[in-house]
Formats: structure tokens, sequence, C-alpha cells
């Protein structure tokens, strides 16, 4: 069809490889093709496979179209000596798509004996009734690229990450169960895409939700009002507070209203034993502290090893941490769980969104939320997403990104604004302080009338904390001041008694708790 370096080159700069490191690093020795035309031949669905040195094997699927030109401006691949680029850009991709499967009633099966097969969820009339809308590509995410239907009738997520295992993508079920459940968090959902194995295996290939009018992600969204706040405040010296920032606090009012409503519809028991939330026993509880204590380990050592990579500030901060290393987090661990194994409410575990952070949240124009990709850490297998994990996790991702980064991140992009090197050191020193009211009460906000004096809610930001240090040390030594400061103020947090953890009526009563 065509050769290895040819198609690697196209790969390395289309959306849908996902081993571009690999192709640069010169590790893939094969890549392997199966096409089926369709569109009248107009256009091509093709699955493949990348082969690794190290013996890991890569799958991906592409759609491309046909030129009769070289593009201009495209990415473009010969195949069978005609011009082939992305069929997303074509205004017609989901049009043709949608005629292509229903030829193959709902089936397609490829030569090598995959199979594309097409699903729903629920209101497939809704599906039925956009068929023959035009689309177009709204942009690309780390994971997918989403395609706006007849200009915002509905959302088509295309997965650029084959993850391929027995169990159908988390996402479905998910969005499935919060549907089901009546909870208004995510944009509803209508059906998919799934490829199948000859052996059984299946990876989500693209999911049809409601489209969601929005003005970006409560990440960017929040860091644009952040910024131009400190640019006004910065002219007459004022800190960034609840009071003079009261649109930032009501947003993050009602991120804390809808995580809690999230948390309440996963923590309710279903039919489904998947969903069942399960209260925590003495063997969960003592699997837990040992991969606590697995990543405690992991986390000394990459500070360890490089601590001279950090900036000065940064290492005197790391080695203050390190010196007291052990007994610090002995000291919070154990108290923690000593908590926890001595009240008559240890809690419980549930399914989770398992990514939840200030990315996974659309605003609306009428600035309302709704939160997005429900498939679980990218980086994790299938199985490892679908399962239930203690409550508080997501509430704890949340809180890390809106304690630990966001007002971080906004500082270092309004001291980047500055005409010398000068000028933004002066900016950033007071952006930390003016900045530090408002996030300090955000947090707040967000978490509500929880608290670290919670044991699973404080072990969990540790755990998130603990990650967060080992990628900034490792691999961005210029912002790990932001988790290595916040390691150090939890780990310093006063310890209290007498809180009862499960906030679950209808579980406790479930339990006879």
């Amino acid at each position: 069809m065509t050769n290895l370096q040819t198609l690697s080159a196209y790969l390395q700069e289309c959306r849908w490889c996902n081993f571009k490191e690999e192709i640069k690093n010169g590790s893939v020795y094969d890549i392997q093709l199966d096409k089926i035309p369709y569109d009248n031949g107009r256009k091509l669905f093709i699955i493949g496979q990348a082969s690794l040195l190290e013996g890991k094997t890569v799958k991906f699927s592409m759609p491309m179209a046909r030129k009769y030109a070289m593009p201009q401006n495209q990415n473009n691949l010969v195949i069978d000596g005609a011009i082939y680029t992305d069929a997303l850009q074509e205004p017609d991709f989901w049009q043709t798509l949608n005629q292509f499967i229903d030829e193959n009633n709902g089936v397609v099966t490829f030569p090598n004996g995959w199979k594309l097969k097409r699903i729903g969820i629920a209101s497939p009339e809704t599906i039925e009734a956009n068929k023959d809308q035009p689309s177009r590509p709204l942009g690309v995410e780390q994971s997918n690229t989403t395609l706006n239907i007849g200009e915002g009738n509905l959302a088509f997520k295309l997965e650029r990450i084959l993850d391929f295992s027995k169990e159908v993508n988390p996402e479905f079920e998910m969005n499935e169960k919060l549907m089901r459940e009546g909870c208004g968090v995510m944009p509803k959902t209508y059906g998919g895409l799934l490829w199948e194995t000859p052996d059984g295996e299946l990876s989500s290939c693209g999911i049809v939700q409601e489209f969601v009018k929005n003005k970006g992600d409560m990440w960017n969204h929040s860091l644009g009002y952040l910024n131009g706040k400190l640019k006004v405040h910065y002219l007459r010296q004022i800190d960034l507070t609840a009071k003079n920032c009261p649109e930032f606090i009501d947003l993050i009012k009602n991120l804390q209203q809808k995580t809690t409503e999230m948390g309440e519809c996963l923590s309710r028991e279903d039919d489904n034993p998947n969903f069942t939330p399960e209260p925590v026993t003495p063997s969960f509880t003592r699997a837990y502290s040992k991969n606590l204590t697995v990543l405690l380990y992991q986390t000394k050592q990459t500070i360890t090893n490089n601590l001279n990579n950090l900036p000065e500030p940064t290492k005197t901060q790391a080695r203050e941490l390190l010196a007291n290393w052990d007994e610090t987090t002995k000291n919070f661990v154990e108290k923690n769980l000593e908590k926890i194994n001595s009240s008559t409410d240890q809690g419980y575990t549930c399914r989770v969104h398992g990514d939840f952070h200030l990315g996974q949240v659309m605003v609306t124009p009428n600035e309302d939320l709704r939160f997005i990709d429900f498939a679980g850490e990218p980086a994790l297998p299938i199985e490892q997403r679908k399962q239930k994990h203690i409550y508080v996790r997501d509430i704890a991702g949340m809180y890390r990104s809106i304690k630990g980064y966001l007002g971080a991140v906004a500082v270092e992009n309004y001291a980047a604004s500055a005409p010398t090197e000068e000028v933004a050191n002066e900016r950033k020193a007071w952006a930390q302080k003016a900045i530090k009211p408002l996030i300090d009460t955000a947090s707040k906000e967000f978490l509500g009338e929880r608290s670290m004096s919670e044991p699973w809610l404080a072990l969990e930001v540790l755990r998130k904390n603990l990650y967060e240090v080992n990628y900034e040390v490792a691999s961005r030594p210029s912002m790990a001041y932001v988790p290595i400061m916040g390691l150090s103020e939890l780990l310093n947090t006063p310890f209290d008694g007498g809180y009862s953890m499960s906030n679950n009526k209808d579980f406790d009563k479930a339990e006879g708790m």
C-alpha cells in the first residue's frame, strides 16, 4: 500500500496517531493497515496496527477521503495510487458514515474480521433525525476529536486512542447510569460506535451526545477571568477576594453543587452490581495503605534523584520536606487511618469520574456547568477505570485543580506577559500574595461542609498531590513548587476527630450503617 517511512510521516502529523513519540524515536518497525471503501469509493475507513521494538502493538483507526488533486494545507497520503486526506474535514463525513453503517445493518465487517458496530443508549430517534446533517470538526483533545453535527444539533466525539477490553468503554455505562438517575451534570448521550475484534475484545470508537453550547472549559475560562482581574487589581495593588470577584465564587459554588449531585448519584444502590456502592472493609484499607506506602517511597526517590534539577527556591522547599519525610508522612497516614479504623462509619467505595479536574467542566453561555469525559483516567486499562474507589476521589482531584494549580498558573501567565524579567518578578511576587485570598475561599467553597479533618479526603488529597510531585519534579521542574508547597501544607494540617465519613443516607440505610 505504502512504505513504512511515508506512512509514519503521515501518521506523525495526523490526528489519529497515538504513538507519535515512538515514531519520532524510531521504535516503530512495522505498520499494517486494513481498509474498506464506502461512499461509492470516495472514502476509506482504515484500521491499523503498529508494531513497536519493545514488543508492544498499538491499534488505531482513521477515516480518509479521496482527493483528485493534491490538497492545499492538508496532510495527505497516497494509497493504491490515489490521494487521501482526513475525512473529518469533509462536511458530509457524518452523513456518509451513517449511510455506510445503515447499508450494513448496523455492523460493518472488515477483511481482517474486525467489526464496526453502532450501539444505542437513549433516544435513538434523536440520532435518526440528524443522520443527514453536515458535520465539522471542533477541535482535538488529548484522546478524541469532537464533531459539531448540524451546527449544534449533536456532538460526535471520535476516539483517537483505542483501548481494547472484554468490557465496554466505561463512558457508555457511566452516562447511561447518570441519565437513568436523572442526573443533569453531563451532556445527554444517545449512542456510539464500537470496534469488536474477532476474539471479542471491544473498544469505543465514538460517542454521540447532546451538543452543549459553551464558552470553553472551566480551566481556561477561569484563567481568563483571573488574568483580567490581576491586571486591573495590580494597578491599584488590591488583593483578589470573594467580595471583588463574585462571579468566580458563584461559579465555584455551582461546581460544588453539581459535584455533590454527581457523587450522590454514583453513591446510590443500583440493580447493576457495577454501580452498587460497597462498604469499606479491613482488606480494602490495608491494600490502600500499602499502595500509599509504595507511592510515598517512589515520590521520595523522585525528589531525591531530581533535586539538583529544581530551581533554587523549590530545591530549598524540597530539602525541608525530605529532612522529615519518613516521620511526617508516616504520622499523617497513620493518624488518618486510625480515625478510619476506629470509626463505626468507615465510608464506602463506588464508581467515580476518575479524571475530574477543571478541564473536564464546560461553562455554558449562562454560566451553567456540564461535566465531560467520563471514560476515566486515560493512562489506565479499561478494567482499572471501571473499578470502584473511595467515594471522595473526584472531590480530591477537583480540589487540587483549584487549590493547587489554578492560582499558580494564573500567576505564571500574568507574570509571563511582563515586558522585562524584572517586571515579571515583581508581578509574580505581588500576584502570588494577591490571589491567595480568592483561591483559599474558592477551595473552601468547593469543599462545602468537608475539610481535611475528614480522613479519607485527606488521604485522597495526599495521593493526588504525590502523583503531581512525581510528574512535576521529573518532567517540569519549573512548576514543581506547586505540588511541593501543597504537600508541605497538607502534611502540616492539624488533626481532629469525630468526623462521620459517609454523607449518603440512602447507602447507610441500605447497608444497615
